[in-house]
């Protein structure tokens, strides 16, 4: 289950629905560079893992009336609340596609809120 909601009220209101299973919610990535030497080996810098630098890829099914609210917060609002699993990241709605009734939305995290 998901749920998407502003910081603050709005008149839009907010909106929960189920994901599809090929929806990608625990993508992890660490802070990684790796960097050639001049003895021929390489040198990898592992900086750890922050929430930050997640990012989700929802799919679902949608209804007219979430679509219409979908719409309005990935338009009107620049940062979001992203209930995920039972935890909260502040994040912002990169890209979304909606085509009768079958959501596509890719979601960039800020911080997982405590």
């Amino acid at each position: 289950m998901i749920s998407i909601s502003t910081l603050t009220a709005n008149i839009n209101g907010n909106v929960v629905f189920q994901e599809d299973p090929d929806s990608i919610l625990n993508d992890k990535t660490a802070r990684i560079s790796r960097t050639k030497t001049l003895d021929g080996g390489v040198f990898i810098d592992h900086r750890g893992f922050v929430d930050g630098d997640r990012t989700f890829s929802i799919m679902a099914q949608v209804t007219e009336t979430q679509e219409t609210i979908l719409t309005a917060l990935f338009e009107d609002y620049t940062s979001l609340l992203f209930v995920v699993n039972k935890e909260v990241f502040l994040g912002s709605i990169k890209s979304q596609i909606i085509d009768n009734g079958s959501l596509k939305m890719t979601v960039l995290i800020e911080s997982k809120e405590n």
